[in-house]
C-alpha cells in the first residue's frame, strides 16, 4: 500500500502537469489523462488516510496525535482545492451536462468495482466451505479407517 505522504507528492505533481498543460493552452482531451492520474493518487491518499496503520509503523514512526491530525487536515484541503479546480476544467470544458455525464459515469464504475469485489469475496467464501467439507470427509474417512482397521 502507498503511504499517503507519497500519494500527496504524486498528486501534487499531477495537478501541477496539468495546471502547466492548462496555462500551455493544450486541449481538454490532451490533459484528461492527466487529471486521471491526479485523480488516482487523491484516490489513493483518502485510502491511506482511512486504513489503520501496521504496528510496526505505529512504533517506528510515532507522532503526536496533533502532528498527525495536522497533516491529514492539510492533504485533505489542499486535496479539496485541487479537486475543485479539477471540476472547473470538466466543466469549461464540457459544460454541466458534461460534468453530470462524468459523475454517472464514475458512480457506474465504483458499482461494477464494488460487485467486483462482493463477488470475488463470495467466490472465496465458497472456495474456503469447499476446502472445509474436503478435510472434514478426510479426517471422517481417516477416523473410519482407523476405527475398522483398528477392529481387525
Amino acid at each position: 500500500m502507498i503511504d499517503p505522504v507519497t500519494a500527496a507528492a504524486g498528486a501534487a505533481k499531477a495537478y501541477a502537469m496539468v495546471k502547466g498543460m492548462v496555462e500551455a493552452g493544450r486541449s481538454v482531451e490532451d490533459t484528461i489523462s492527466q487529471i486521471g492520474v491526479w485523480w488516482g493518487h487523491a484516490s489513493d491518499v483518502a485510502y491511506a488516510d482511512r486504513k489503520k496503520p501496521s504496528l510496526f509503523r505505529k512504533m517506528v514512526f510515532s507522532q503526536s496525535v496533533e502532528q498527525e491530525a495536522l497533516q491529514r487536515f492539510a492533504r485533505s484541503k489542499a486535496l479539496q482545492a485541487q479537486q475543485r479546480d479539477m471540476i472547473m476544467i470538466i466543466r469549461y470544458a464540457y459544460g454541466d451536462a458534461g460534468f453530470q455525464e462524468f459523475r454517472d459515469i464514475k458512480a457506474k464504475v465504483s458499482k461494477e468495482r464494488q460487485d467486483a469485489i462482493y463477488a470475488q469475496q463470495e467466490m472465496k467464501e465458497y472456495i474456503l466451505s469447499g476446502l472445509a467439507v474436503i478435510v472434514g470427509l478426510i479426517i471422517i474417512g481417516s477416523v473410519i479407517a482407523f476405527i475398522v482397521g483398528g477392529t481387525k
